[in-house]
């Protein structure tokens, strides 16, 4: 797999921070001064070629590739997910919110080593780095990116599990304006003769059954669980926003949850998936809202093309849904 069509424009868009990268390098080559890498503090020192210090970076192990195998691994991949986050980390969140699979995946196959450096460099670019140093033994070659700070700073990592959802079709043709701050809501449209009572207990969740195909394998345990990518959670998104605007219009808050029940005994059987919507109406009362068969429909779908994504095996998906004034919302994903 040389760089792909996505990872190439990337470097195009970013192709003055690489030229600077490589400068710096050259340059300090050209002069012979020595990046020193000490793998327990985890500090780079640059030295003359004299030993006096010029500076020092935080060092972090970006990847490592396979000379003989042609792969490159990222160095997040088998970390656990509630471990500090470190650069490589951001890497790959970059990559999901960048639209760059080479940079998201734990591993990249089939590269040569001047794609394999490339790749490297894209990376600690994209993570805002100081430059690559390179570690070689006879079967592999360590990429450490120079950072100026041990871990990365607050604000640089993009928020992977916040996405902005363009209004459902109906909601733009028909989506009521939302009041100014300080007038008075509107009540929303009565269809009821009586108040609903104080307590009311929601309607049963709906469950759906979905058959597990007879190829499709148990991902393993080292994948790491992440956010599902913005392209395959936005036609969800876009169906709970429709059952949203036409059950409850003027909410002023929703909740989407979907879990996903993976304790099969056999590949055989089948797996279920539970829905489940509520939402603030514009009165502010907790109303529970019955998902459509195009919400259910469209959750199936998102469990298996996140699976054949990559994407670790998670339980439970849930996003806390704001809406905004032109019918879309703004949706904040969290899975375990």
């Amino acid at each position: 797999m040389p760089l792909d069509e996505a990872t190439r424009k990337l470097a195009i868009s970013l192709e003055r921070e690489l030229r600077r990268l490589l400068e710096r390098e050259r340059a300090r080559a050209d002069r012979g001064e020595q990046v020193r890498y000490d793998s327990v503090s985890r500090m780079a020192t640059w030295e003359t070629r004299r030993g006096d210090v010029i500076g020092r970076w935080y060092g972090d192990v970006i990847a490592r590739y396979v000379v003989r195998d042609r792969l490159l691994r990222w160095a997040w991949a088998g970390r656990s997910s509630i471990s500090t986050m470190t650069h490589a980390e951001l890497v790959s969140r970059e990559g999901q919110s960048r639209g760059v699979p080479q940079l998201a995946m734990s591993v990249v196959g089939d590269l040569d080593e001047d794609d394999a450096r490339t790749l490297a460099r894209l990376a600690v670019v994209v993570a805002k780095g100081e430059g690559v140093e390179l570690r070689r033994t006879e079967e592999e070659i360590t990429f450490i990116g120079l950072f100026d700070s041990p871990r990365p700073r607050e604000g640089e990592a993009p928020d992977p599990s916040r996405y902005s959802v363009p209004p459902p079709p109906a909601a733009r043709r028909s989506a009521p304006p939302l009041p100014l701050p300080g007038e008075a809501r509107s009540s929303p449209p009565a269809r009821r003769t009586t108040p609903p009572p104080v307590h009311r207990s929601l309607p049963p969740i709906r469950e759906i059954y979905e058959p597990r195909s007879a190829r499709s394998k148990t991902p393993p345990p080292e994948r790491k669980i992440r956010e599902p990518a913005r392209s395959l959670f936005l036609p969800v998104a876009t169906a709970v926003l429709g059952a949203f605007a036409k059950a409850v219009p003027g909410y002023q808050q929703a909740l989407f949850v979907l879990t996903v029940d993976r304790a099969s005994p056999s590949p055989t059987e089948k797996r279920r998936l539970v829905v489940l919507l509520a939402a603030n109406d514009a009165s502010g009362s907790l109303r529970a809202v019955d998902p459509s068969h195009e919400v259910v429909d469209a959750a199936a779908r998102l469990v298996e093309a996140d699976q054949n994504d990559g994407n670790g095996p998670w339980r439970k998906l849930s996003a806390r849904i704001t809406p905004k004034p032109d019918g879309g919302a703004t949706l904040n994903v969290d899975v375990i």
